[in-house]
Order: structure tokens, then C-alpha cells, then sequence
């Protein structure tokens, strides 16, 4: 990846790489769900459910995996109306 400055000279990207997962086997996993569950969602799938997964031998576990949207955070920004009259 390379970066054009201002003279129009290109050279090595000091951007960070979002496409590069990380390098810890769980932070993997839970980046890569995590895109998987928004991809999905953002393409109209229904992403609320629950799904049991066989392992596909009998050495490997069977999965039970629960995805449930969270409730929106409470407001901590309560705005109010103010009167034209003041």
C-alpha cells in the first residue's frame, strides 16, 4: 500500500492495515464475527438467532451460538426545547 504526499511522490503507507486481523487466535476470532454478524446484518439477514453447529467429527465439540442484538445504550444527552418567549 502506498500514500501520495502533496508533491504527488509515493511511498510506503504509514496507515494502519484494517484488513489485517490480529495476531492473538481470540482477538481473530471475535474480529472476524464480528465482521461476519455486521456484513450479514448489513445485507438484510436475519442475525438474531440461535444455531447448533456439529462438529464435523466426533472428536471435535458440537457448538451452541446465541447472536441477540443489544438495547441501545441509555441517553446520557437529554436535550431540551427552548422557549421563543424568553
Amino acid at each position: 500500500m502506498h500514500d501520495t504526499d502533496p508533491t504527488g511522490t509515493t511511498g510506503p503507507s504509514t496507515a494502519p492495515d484494517a484488513t489485517k486481523p490480529p495476531a492473538d487466535p481470540t482477538e481473530t476470532f471475535e474480529t472476524r464475527l464480528a465482521e461476519v454478524i455486521f456484513s450479514a446484518y448489513g445485507r438484510g439477514a436475519a442475525v438474531e438467532t440461535t444455531l447448533e453447529i456439529d462438529g464435523p467429527t466426533s472428536d471435535a465439540p458440537d457448538w451452541l451460538v446465541t447472536i441477540e442484538k443489544r438495547p441501545p445504550a441509555e441517553r446520557t444527552y437529554n436535550p431540551t426545547l427552548l422557549d421563543d418567549d424568553v
